[in-house]
């Protein structure tokens, strides 16, 4: 499924509201990584959003593919929640790279 602008338009608020935090709060952050609900609340409280709500509409986004919740508080974008978060807010996350470690010299 191509993930495309209309479909980001016709979201219900509360999901556009939780998915575009995610590069707000976090700019350099890594496909992916995850945010904890405590700091979805706190960045949404300004909106009307409760605590509450804000869980349900990650666990029925988990139940659409868009995100996984580790550990019951981490709410991570899946591939599908990567696409929507770039569709949302123009901005990509950067893939996760390290340099191969090089191996050890023989003696």
């Amino acid at each position: 499924m191509a993930v495309t602008q209309e479909y980001v338009d016709n979201l219900p608020s509360i999901y556009r509201d939780i998915l575009a935090e995610f590069p707000a709060l976090e700019p350099s952050r890594k496909i992916g990584y995850g945010l904890a609900f405590q700091t979805l609340f706190e960045a949404l409280k300004d909106k009307k959003w409760s605590f509450g709500q804000i869980m349900q509409a990650c666990e029925k986004m988990e139940l659409g593919g868009a995100v996984t919740i580790k550990n019951r508080i981490f709410v991570h974008p899946t591939t599908i929640g990567e696409e929507i978060i770039a569709e949302l807010t123009g901005k990509h996350a950067v893939p996760e790279s390290v340099d191969d470690f090089p191996p050890i010299p023989s003696r």
